[in-house]
């Protein structure tokens, strides 16, 4: 990222811009993406400090959806992870995507007292701190630098003006009242400079992994599959397509499937949606199918592309099998050569299949 950070004549900028440098844990960047938007939600007032247990549940509820629904490594050291699955899971999960649910998740990670136990607190706020005392800290031994950072902290706070403090019982921060006058003023700067350093820290963490930014953060909601299900209706109307789990001949009863699950790839595009008999739908679920579908789902491909060609203008047959050119590396004529075409989809989808089945995904499903 380019944009530097907006200047100011009291702070230390530049310390702030250097934050996650060397960063090699998640913590700093949910710690600071979780203090940015617990002081919105106190519309930057800070009379009464900020509790370090509700920055640390707050960091959990970020952190749980690229991990819970997607399975995204978060690095071997980092206990993130290993908090978060010290909390018990429910069916309800999906149901938290939306932000009333994110309320009641925030609620069920600030209860569980198991994650006490990771003690994901005991460094990450006096690190934060350290570089607006590096003079004073450099080469002193680790098992010192908490406590020097707590003293330094209170001691230099109006002098100094680092970005808090900590009170006496070291439970809460204290932002120094330059700083919550920064943060309002260039909030939406400051959010997107985090969550892209958030973003490439995770995809350096998840290499191979497809759409890893649109993974990090839960939508409002699904966006609809209207258009997807339009091409679809016109295959079906035109020739006979069958569920390639079940040999099934497909009405308009039919269910979209994500070959791969959305949950790997978060995308909706055509290539990977594919209609199929409801049961067999509701059977696979999340799991990754066995490779012996690759071939039908290709033939099935061919058959909706050719329909489509045939029903519709240059303008609108390039804007269909734009996605297939662009992710199944293809030219727009091959998508038309069942073989080609198998070729492309064979060639795409086994490394998916297995960066997929390494995160975790049940592989090899077939329907019974």
């Amino acid at each position: 990222m380019t944009r530097k950070l907006p200047r100011s004549d009291q702070l230390d900028i530049a310390t702030l811009s250097g934050l996650f440098r060397h960063t090699t844990n998640s913590y700093k960047y949910l710690f600071f993406i979780s203090l940015l938007t617990l002081a919105k939600d106190r519309i930057f007032e800070n009379n009464d400090g900020i509790c370090l247990r509700e920055i640390e549940t707050e960091m959990l509820v970020t952190a749980w959806y690229p991990h819970v629904y997607f399975k995204l490594s978060f690095g071997s050291q980092d206990k993130i992870a290993s908090a978060l699955q010290s909390i018990p899971h429910t069916d309800d999960d999906r149901n938290l995507l939306s932000r009333s649910g994110r309320g009641k998740l925030r609620k069920r990670l600030a209860s569980c007292n198991e994650v006490q136990k990771y003690q994901l607190m005991r460094y990450v706020p006096h690190r934060i701190l350290r570089p607006f005392f590096a003079v004073e800290t450099r080469g002193m031994p680790d098992q010192r630098v908490n406590r020097e950072v707590f003293n330094l902290s209170a001691e230099l706070f109006d002098e100094r003006r680092p970005l808090f403090r900590f009170d006496d019982s070291e439970e809460f921060i204290c932002l120094h009242p330059d700083w919550i006058a920064y943060l309002k003023q260039h909030q939406t700067i400051l959010e997107g400079w985090a969550l892209w350093h958030w973003s490439d820290h995770m995809q350096r963490r998840n290499p191979g992994i497809p759409a890893v930014t649109r993974k990090l953060f839960p939508p409002d909601r699904r966006a609809p599959l209207y258009a997807q299900r339009r091409f679809w209706d016109t295959a079906i109307d035109e020739t006979s397509i069958r569920c390639i789990y079940t040999g099934k001949k497909l009405s308009f009863g039919y269910e979209l499937d994500h070959f791969l699950p959305w949950r790997f790839v978060a995308h909706d595009q055509l290539w990977n949606l594919v209609p199929v008999d409801s049961q067999a739908n509701s059977s696979k679920s999340d799991r990754i199918p066995s490779e012996m579908y690759i071939d039908s789902l290709a033939d099935t491909q061919c058959a909706g592309l050719s329909i489509v060609r045939d029903r519709s203008s240059e303008e609108k047959w390039k804007k269909e099998v734009e996605p297939y050119i662009t992710d199944l590396y293809i030219a727009p004529e091959e998508t038309l050569e069942s073989e080609k075409l198998k070729s492309a989809y064979h060639r795409t989808l086994k490394p998916l299949m297995s960066i997929a089945e390494q995160q975790g995904f049940q592989s090899g499903w077939t329907y019974k």
